[in-house]
Protein backbone atom coordinates (compact mmCIF):
# COMPACT_ATOMS: atom_id res chain seq x y z
CA UNK A 1 0.00 0.00 0.00
CA UNK A 2 1.06 3.65 -0.37
CA UNK A 3 1.20 5.88 2.50
CA UNK A 4 -2.00 7.55 1.62
CA UNK A 5 -3.64 4.05 1.45
CA UNK A 6 -2.00 3.02 4.61
CA UNK A 7 -2.87 6.75 6.38
CA UNK A 8 -6.77 6.00 4.71
CA UNK A 9 -6.50 2.41 6.62
CA UNK A 10 -5.28 3.70 9.97
CA UNK A 11 -8.45 6.80 9.82
CA UNK A 12 -11.04 3.83 8.88
CA UNK A 13 -9.30 1.79 11.92
CA UNK A 14 -9.56 4.59 14.43
CA UNK A 15 -12.91 5.11 13.39
CA UNK A 16 -14.04 1.43 14.25
CA UNK A 17 -11.48 1.03 17.20
CA UNK A 18 -10.65 4.46 19.19
CA UNK A 19 -7.79 2.36 20.68
CA UNK A 20 -5.61 2.78 17.99
CA UNK A 21 -6.45 6.42 17.48
CA UNK A 22 -3.26 8.20 18.30
CA UNK A 23 -4.26 11.69 19.08
CA UNK A 24 -0.27 13.18 19.77
CA UNK A 25 0.97 14.19 16.53
CA UNK A 26 4.21 12.84 16.82
CA UNK A 27 2.99 9.02 18.06
CA UNK A 28 0.60 9.09 14.91
CA UNK A 29 2.97 10.39 12.60
CA UNK A 30 5.30 6.91 14.76
CA UNK A 31 2.31 4.50 13.56
CA UNK A 32 2.25 5.73 10.21
CA UNK A 33 5.40 4.79 9.33
CA UNK A 34 5.23 1.38 11.05
CA UNK A 35 2.12 0.44 9.19
CA UNK A 36 3.66 1.78 5.87
CA UNK A 37 7.00 -0.64 6.45
CA UNK A 38 4.72 -3.52 7.21
CA UNK A 39 2.09 -2.96 4.39
CA UNK A 40 4.20 -1.96 1.71
CA UNK A 41 3.88 -5.11 -0.39
CA UNK A 42 0.17 -5.40 0.95
CA UNK A 43 -2.33 -3.82 -1.47
CA UNK A 44 -5.17 -2.38 -0.77
CA UNK A 45 -8.05 -4.37 -3.23
CA UNK A 46 -6.76 -7.45 -5.11
CA UNK A 47 -8.14 -10.41 -6.98
CA UNK A 48 -10.30 -13.05 -5.57
CA UNK A 49 -12.07 -11.24 -2.95
CA UNK A 50 -8.85 -9.18 -1.21
CA UNK A 51 -9.64 -6.31 0.90
CA UNK A 52 -6.96 -4.36 3.26
CA UNK A 53 -10.31 -2.91 5.01
CA UNK A 54 -12.48 -5.52 5.46
CA UNK A 55 -9.85 -7.64 6.84
CA UNK A 56 -9.35 -4.81 9.52
CA UNK A 57 -12.63 -5.00 9.75
CA UNK A 58 -12.73 -8.44 10.65
CA UNK A 59 -10.26 -8.33 12.91
CA UNK A 60 -12.08 -5.15 15.17
CA UNK A 61 -15.35 -7.59 15.45
CA UNK A 62 -13.69 -10.95 16.17
CA UNK A 63 -10.30 -10.25 18.32
CA UNK A 64 -10.90 -8.51 21.61
CA UNK A 65 -7.15 -7.29 20.94
CA UNK A 66 -5.85 -4.15 19.46
CA UNK A 67 -5.36 -4.50 15.97
CA UNK A 68 -1.90 -4.22 14.57
CA UNK A 69 -0.12 -4.21 10.81
CA UNK A 70 0.52 -8.28 11.42
CA UNK A 71 -3.14 -8.67 11.47
CA UNK A 72 -3.34 -7.62 7.55
CA UNK A 73 -0.28 -8.74 6.69
CA UNK A 74 -0.73 -11.98 7.68
CA UNK A 75 -4.08 -12.57 6.10
CA UNK A 76 -3.15 -11.43 2.75
CA UNK A 77 0.11 -13.97 2.76
CA UNK A 78 -2.30 -16.72 3.09
CA UNK A 79 -4.71 -14.84 0.02
CA UNK A 80 -1.41 -14.59 -2.01
CA UNK A 81 -0.75 -18.84 -1.53
CA UNK A 82 -4.17 -19.21 -2.18
CA UNK A 83 -3.85 -17.22 -5.70
CA UNK A 84 -0.46 -18.56 -6.76
CA UNK A 85 -1.51 -22.28 -6.28
CA UNK A 86 -4.67 -21.56 -8.74
CA UNK A 87 -2.14 -19.62 -11.02
CA UNK A 88 -1.22 -22.53 -13.73
CA UNK A 89 1.89 -20.35 -15.51
CA UNK A 90 -0.01 -20.08 -19.29
CA UNK A 91 2.56 -20.23 -22.42
CA UNK A 92 3.31 -16.16 -22.87
CA UNK A 93 3.64 -15.03 -26.51
CA UNK A 94 7.22 -15.60 -26.57
CA UNK A 95 9.58 -17.96 -28.50
CA UNK A 96 10.23 -20.80 -26.00
CA UNK A 97 14.07 -20.98 -27.81
CA UNK A 98 14.37 -17.50 -26.36
CA UNK A 99 15.14 -19.11 -22.78
CA UNK A 100 15.80 -16.00 -20.70
CA UNK A 101 13.05 -13.98 -22.19
CA UNK A 102 10.81 -16.60 -21.79
CA UNK A 103 11.68 -17.30 -17.94
CA UNK A 104 11.50 -13.14 -17.52
CA UNK A 105 7.69 -13.59 -19.31
CA UNK A 106 7.15 -16.43 -17.04
CA UNK A 107 8.57 -14.72 -13.93
CA UNK A 108 6.66 -11.21 -14.41
CA UNK A 109 3.31 -13.30 -14.38
CA UNK A 110 3.92 -14.96 -11.00
CA UNK A 111 5.02 -11.44 -9.82
CA UNK A 112 2.16 -9.78 -11.02
CA UNK A 113 -0.40 -12.12 -9.39
CA UNK A 114 2.06 -12.44 -6.19
CA UNK A 115 1.45 -8.75 -5.65
CA UNK A 116 -2.29 -8.85 -6.60
CA UNK A 117 -1.91 -6.49 -10.09
CA UNK A 118 -3.77 -9.09 -12.00
CA UNK A 119 -6.01 -12.44 -10.93
CA UNK A 120 -4.66 -15.72 -11.58
CA UNK A 121 -5.02 -17.71 -14.85
CA UNK A 122 -6.70 -20.93 -13.67
CA UNK A 123 -7.31 -24.09 -15.87
CA UNK A 124 -10.51 -23.62 -17.88
CA UNK A 125 -13.50 -26.21 -16.38
CA UNK A 126 -15.12 -28.74 -19.07
CA UNK A 127 -18.80 -27.26 -18.99
CA UNK A 128 -19.87 -28.61 -22.46
CA UNK A 129 -20.12 -32.73 -21.15
CA UNK A 130 -18.41 -36.09 -22.14
CA UNK A 131 -18.02 -36.59 -25.85
CA UNK A 132 -20.26 -39.54 -26.54
CA UNK A 133 -18.02 -41.98 -27.42
CA UNK A 134 -16.98 -41.85 -23.73
CA UNK A 135 -20.13 -41.20 -21.94
CA UNK A 136 -20.77 -44.83 -21.92
CA UNK A 137 -16.99 -45.36 -20.11
CA UNK A 138 -18.37 -42.60 -17.87
CA UNK A 139 -21.46 -44.11 -16.76
CA UNK A 140 -20.05 -47.70 -15.98
CA UNK A 141 -20.21 -49.54 -19.05
CA UNK A 142 -16.79 -50.64 -20.24
CA UNK A 143 -17.47 -52.73 -23.53
CA UNK A 144 -19.78 -51.87 -26.41
CA UNK A 145 -23.25 -53.05 -26.35
CA UNK A 146 -22.10 -55.85 -29.00
CA UNK A 147 -19.37 -57.21 -27.11
CA UNK A 148 -20.98 -57.10 -23.89
CA UNK A 149 -23.85 -59.07 -25.57
CA UNK A 150 -21.29 -61.54 -27.09
CA UNK A 151 -19.78 -61.86 -23.46
CA UNK A 152 -23.30 -62.60 -21.37
CA UNK A 153 -22.98 -66.49 -21.20
CA UNK A 154 -19.69 -66.08 -19.73
CA UNK A 155 -20.45 -63.49 -17.37
CA UNK A 156 -23.89 -64.41 -16.05
CA UNK A 157 -24.06 -62.68 -12.51
CA UNK A 158 -22.91 -59.23 -14.36
CA UNK A 159 -25.53 -59.94 -17.50
CA UNK A 160 -28.34 -60.64 -14.31
CA UNK A 161 -27.25 -56.85 -12.97
CA UNK A 162 -27.07 -55.35 -16.15
CA UNK A 163 -30.52 -56.47 -17.35
CA UNK A 164 -31.92 -55.64 -13.98
CA UNK A 165 -30.52 -51.96 -14.28
CA UNK A 166 -31.90 -52.05 -18.22
CA UNK A 167 -35.61 -52.83 -16.56
CA UNK A 168 -35.72 -50.14 -13.89
CA UNK A 169 -34.97 -53.03 -11.05
CA UNK A 170 -32.78 -52.17 -8.32
CA UNK A 171 -29.73 -53.94 -7.68
CA UNK A 172 -29.95 -57.18 -5.80
CA UNK A 173 -26.47 -56.98 -4.66
CA UNK A 174 -26.69 -53.88 -2.78
CA UNK A 175 -27.72 -55.75 -0.03
CA UNK A 176 -26.58 -58.94 1.79
CA UNK A 177 -28.17 -61.83 1.72
CA UNK A 178 -30.26 -63.17 4.41
CA UNK A 179 -30.26 -66.56 2.84
CA UNK A 180 -26.74 -67.54 2.08
CA UNK A 181 -25.29 -65.11 3.93
CA UNK A 182 -23.42 -63.28 0.89
CA UNK A 183 -22.49 -59.54 1.87
CA UNK A 184 -23.36 -56.28 -0.04
CA UNK A 185 -21.49 -56.88 -3.66
CA UNK A 186 -20.66 -60.72 -3.49
CA UNK A 187 -22.97 -62.82 -5.81
CA UNK A 188 -25.62 -65.39 -3.99
CA UNK A 189 -24.43 -69.28 -3.20
CA UNK A 190 -25.10 -72.24 -2.92
CA UNK A 191 -23.93 -75.38 -1.37
CA UNK A 192 -23.10 -78.82 -3.65
CA UNK A 193 -23.06 -82.12 -2.27
CA UNK A 194 -21.88 -84.02 -5.97
CA UNK A 195 -19.28 -86.28 -5.01
CA UNK A 196 -17.15 -84.83 -7.77
CA UNK A 197 -16.73 -81.98 -4.69
CA UNK A 198 -16.14 -81.16 -1.39
CA UNK A 199 -18.92 -81.70 1.06
CA UNK A 200 -20.44 -78.41 2.01
CA UNK A 201 -18.34 -76.58 -1.33
CA UNK A 202 -19.87 -73.14 -1.97
CA UNK A 203 -20.53 -71.79 -5.30
CA UNK A 204 -22.15 -68.65 -7.18
CA UNK A 205 -25.14 -68.78 -8.20
CA UNK A 206 -25.93 -67.07 -11.44
CA UNK A 207 -29.30 -65.37 -9.76
CA UNK A 208 -30.14 -63.99 -6.36
CA UNK A 209 -31.85 -65.63 -4.11
CA UNK A 210 -35.44 -64.20 -3.85
CA UNK A 211 -35.62 -63.06 -0.44
CA UNK A 212 -32.64 -60.59 -1.34
CA UNK A 213 -34.36 -59.48 -4.33
CA UNK A 214 -36.77 -58.53 -2.37
CA UNK A 215 -34.64 -57.06 0.66
CA UNK A 216 -33.28 -54.27 -2.26
CA UNK A 217 -36.49 -53.65 -3.56
CA UNK A 218 -37.65 -52.61 -0.10
CA UNK A 219 -34.35 -50.45 0.53
CA UNK A 220 -34.61 -49.02 -2.68
CA UNK A 221 -38.40 -48.21 -1.76
CA UNK A 222 -37.36 -46.47 1.29
CA UNK A 223 -34.66 -44.54 -0.25
CA UNK A 224 -37.83 -43.03 -2.79
CA UNK A 225 -39.69 -42.58 -0.06
CA UNK A 226 -36.51 -40.38 1.86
Amino acid sequence: MTPDECAALLAYVGRLDPRAAQLDPAEAAGQLSTWCELLRDVPATAPGGWDAAATARTHITTSPFPILPVDVARPWAAHRRALMERHTDPAPAIDPDDVDGYRAAILAQRTAVATGQTAPSTSRQLTGGPHPSVAGLLAGRMLPPAAADALAPYRPVRAAREAAAAAGRPDALTVACEWCRARAGEPCRRRTYSRTNRAGTWHRRTTAHPCRIEAAERAAGAERAA
